[in-house]
């Protein structure tokens, strides 16, 4: 051996090791390089809250109407049938839009989705602030509920991106709680603004507020982990939460004629009777016959909504721990819910017929305060019957049905109060009586018929491979 083959031998055996490549977390994204979104963690939470800022604007956009509205009758000479009309005018569309924009949800971005959505929304706020009347508010309020209505559903279906179906109980509530925040910071400023500087500057306010949010999630907002689990590109994180429901396709008919479903979607429309009554007719109702000023009426609006909070952290605390703890779904996200919304039936009806101002204002907070666990825990519910790639329009499905107690409630109630006459007092006892009956009903079904387990294992078994 030749002394030069001897010396780069010996050169070579002098040379550091190379250093040792890191091993490559198999959840890596392999053309970014980048850590995935982690399911449940803290971007999950941020986006959580972003949510419930948009649902916060979304509920203080409807509640601006109800919060003016004797303002707006009074500028206009409007009759309650008329303004009846306009709040059941804002539903219009509504449900429409709900189906349309949950189904282009499930193919489309719900981060660009709902961006455009809130910009919709708050160009809808604005021509009332010029020389309006009857025409005017009617087809803004048509337009605001064609872009309102798919909100709930399809900003649910963007947080079920990012938490497992057992850790779904308290995001939800989170964000269902955010309707009645909204009215809750909202209701107080938007009275001041209407009784200070006129009806008009509470539509300005919730449109510049709209197109603020909208420039923050541009920044902030993103899509979910949990989305189409199947694609080559999933994390295993994504991987884990993977249900056999999530790997076949339902024909959209067996979903929706499921009990669960019928049961949600049921006992959600008696509870969003209850709703519309409490944004369209109650701050009217404060004024007109129980006879508070604007400022105070708009105070005391807020009171269900409080009981509302309360009532979502409860029901959303009280079924994820039933879940955790292996209890059925069908007590968790029926049986549960459903009880609560018995006992808010009762309250509601119970108001019709006691006497004094303070008995009536506690129970009307009670009853139509708690009849929002309908909506959070029925959009759970579908949300577990539903295949991942279906979800959204199964949600908007289950938006849009129930809403149109919307464009139903308001009108009779203004119908109702109208036949009344000179007694507007007698109308009210009407409507409030049979809200309570409505929601009673809704309580009852939904303890009989939501029963997510069962419908799951029949619906995987009678699906196909997804393609």
């Amino acid at each position: 051996m030749d002394q030069s083959t001897t010396r780069q031998r010996s050169a070579a055996s002098t040379l550091p090791p190379p250093p040792a490549q890191p091993e490559r977390d198999p959840d890596t994204d392999r053309r970014t390089g980048r850590r995935p979104m982690t399911i449940g963690g803290i971007r999950a939470w941020v986006i959580t809250v972003m949510l419930m800022v948009l649902m916060m604007i979304n509920f203080a956009d409807k509640a601006v109407l109800g919060l003016a509205a004797t303002s707006i009758r009074a500028e206009f000479g409007l009759t309650a049938q008329q303004y009846g009309t306009i709040s059941s005018a804002f539903f219009l569309l509504f449900s429409i839009s709900a189906l349309v924009v949950g189904h282009l949800a499930d193919r489309f971005s719900t981060r660009k989705v709902l961006i455009v959505l809130a910009l919709i929304w708050s160009a809808a706020m604005l021509p009332v602030i010029g020389p309006a009347g009857f025409t005017v508010i009617l087809l803004s309020r048509v337009v605001l509920g064609a872009a309102e209505g798919p909100a709930f559903g399809v900003a649910q279906h963007a947080v079920q991106k990012w938490f497992k179906d057992a850790d779904r109980s308290m995001p939800t509530a989170w964000l269902t709680l955010a309707s009645p925040l909204g009215v809750i910071v909202g209701a107080p400023v938007l009275a001041w603004l209407i009784a200070t500087h006129g009806w008009r500057s509470a539509f300005v306010a919730v449109a510049v507020v709209g197109v603020v949010w909208s420039a923050l999630w541009l920044v902030i907002g993103r899509d979910g982990p949990i989305d189409a689990p199947a694609t080559a590109d999933a994390t295993s994180a994504a991987t884990e939460s993977v249900r056999p429901l999530d790997r076949v396709h339902v024909p959209l008919r067996k979903i929706l004629g499921s009990r669960t479903w019928i049961g949600c979607a049921l006992s959600a429309f008696a509870g969003y009777w209850a709703i519309a009554l409490l944004i369209a007719w109650v701050p009217a109702f404060l004024t007109d016959d129980l006879g508070y000023s604007k400022a105070t009426a708009g105070t005391l609006t807020a009171l269900p909504w409080i009981v509302g909070v309360i009532a979502l952290l409860a029901q959303g605390f009280g079924s994820q721990r039933l879940m955790k703890g292996g209890v059925s779904s069908r007590w968790a996200r029926g049986v549960l819910p459903g009880s609560i919304a018995v006992v808010a039936g009762v309250c509601i009806l119970l108001s019709a017929v006691v006497h004094g101002h303070a008995m009536i204002l506690g129970l009307l907070a009670l009853g139509l305060g708690m009849c929002g666990v309908a909506f959070a825990a029925g959009a759970v519910a579908c949300g577990e019957i539903a295949p991942v790639r279906q979800r959204g329009v199964v949600l908007g499905a289950f938006v849009g049905f129930y809403s149109l107690a919307g464009v139903i409630a308001p009108f009779v109630a203004g119908v109702l109060v109208d036949r009344a006459g000179s007694d507007p007092s007698s109308g009210y006892t009407v409507v409030f009586a049979l809200t309570g009956v409505f929601v009673i009903v809704g309580g009852l079904l939904a303890v009989t018929l939501i029963s997510p387990e069962r419908d799951t294992a029949r619906l995987t078994a009678t699906g196909r491979p997804a393609a």
